[in-house]
């Protein structure tokens, strides 16, 4: 049986930060698959670039000869903070109805369990929609603008200008745009760039419509699911659908519906921008780092911690949820951003 002071323990209370499920996480585990935790504020920001040399011959006589390797930087970074802080007073469980229903089968201890689970779910939720803001920002626009209280900074991880396209002629709403050519042609140069091939395309959702109606996808999408030749796309959770696999460029075609409030205008947004496509790879070493918790209490790396604490009088118990995130894309060559609509 639950009880109030096994509750709010603090291994107890990181358990449940990091068990609870979360909002969309579409775009990090997809391209920012990895995960480090760091015991230090700072962590470090490594990002490669870099051609494909080949090895010098010489004579086994004649001593061997010091080669550039690939560019390679590494810098410290301290990731912002995010918290977020919530109080639960004791009239808001104790007098609430459905106390009384629950009173015969549950006590109090187990209600408020429940509730922490639920709230911290909620703001849970709130952090890693941010953690996926950032891996919208890295992939759309190559940096990160960390804007808050008490902070402003841009994290630039170096993407070459060729990295983004704007069309605007041969956009794909045209009948005689063969975007699949395109493709094509976005994949040799990533690969000749950076030697990693994209094999993963996420579309916005204006983008994915003007796409599977052009001519010239309709014969090369090879779905998985097949219905007399006729696009039968699988949904999954979280916004995404899988439409099928392009076999001439080797890729996987996605699209994803997931939206945030932005907090300066509260304007809703879409993730990825529908008029958009995020092109890359999933076989990268790009990551999610965390940042030491800068509290007392959090004793060891972890990417969420959660802490308790009660006030007396008027009786309340506050709950603060800390992480330190960032995305890194490591091998930056291997994405792009399209803009293939007006």
């Amino acid at each position: 049986m639950a009880d109030l002071t096994s509750l709010f323990d603090t291994r107890e209370l990181i358990a449940v930060a990091n068990q609870v499920p979360t909002a969309g996480t579409f775009l990090q585990d997809t391209f920012f698959g990895k995960e480090d935790t760091s015991t230090s504020e700072y962590v470090d920001i490594e990002v490669r670039k870099g051609k494909r040399t080949l090895a010098p011959f010489v004579s086994p006589k004649v001593a061997g000869k010091v080669v550039k390797g690939s560019t390679q930087s590494v810098r410290s970074y301290k990731p912002a903070y995010i918290k977020e802080k919530w109080i639960t007073e004791a009239d808001e469980i104790i007098g609430k109805s459905d106390t009384v229903f629950y009173a015969e089968s549950k006590n109090i201890a187990e209600i408020v369990a429940e509730r922490v689970a639920r709230e911290t779910q909620e703001h849970k939720e709130n952090i890693v929609r941010r953690i996926e803001w950032m891996a919208a920002q890295v992939l759309t626009t190559g940096k990160v603008e960390v804007k808050g209280e008490g902070v402003e900074d841009v994290i630039d991880f170096g993407f070459d200008a060729n990295q983004f396209v704007a069309l605007t002629d041969n956009t794909w709403d045209g009948a005689s745009v063969d975007p699949i050519a395109m493709m094509r042609e976005w994949r040799r140069e990533r690969v000749k760039a950076g030697g990693i091939a994209p094999n993963v395309a996420v579309f916005g959702s204006d983008a994915i419509d003007a796409f599977i109606k052009n001519p010239n996808v309709e014969k090369a999408l090879d779905m998985r699911r097949m219905d007399r030749g006729m696009i039968d796309p699988q949904t999954l959770p979280q916004g995404v659908t899988y439409w099928g696999y392009i076999k001439e460029i080797a890729t996987d075609i996605y699209s994803y519906d997931e939206w945030y409030v932005d907090p300066e205008t509260g304007e809703e947004k879409a993730m990825v921008d529908p008029k958009g496509v995020i092109y890359g790879s999933d076989k990268t070493q790009a990551k999610r780092v965390y940042g030491a918790i800068k509290d007392l209490k959090a004793l060891t790396a972890t990417k969420f911690f959660l802490k308790s604490w009660e006030v007396e009088d008027p009786s309340a118990r506050y709950m603060l949820l800390q992480s330190a995130p960032l995305v890194v894309p490591v091998e930056v060559d291997a994405f792009m951003f399209a803009k293939v609509l007006a």
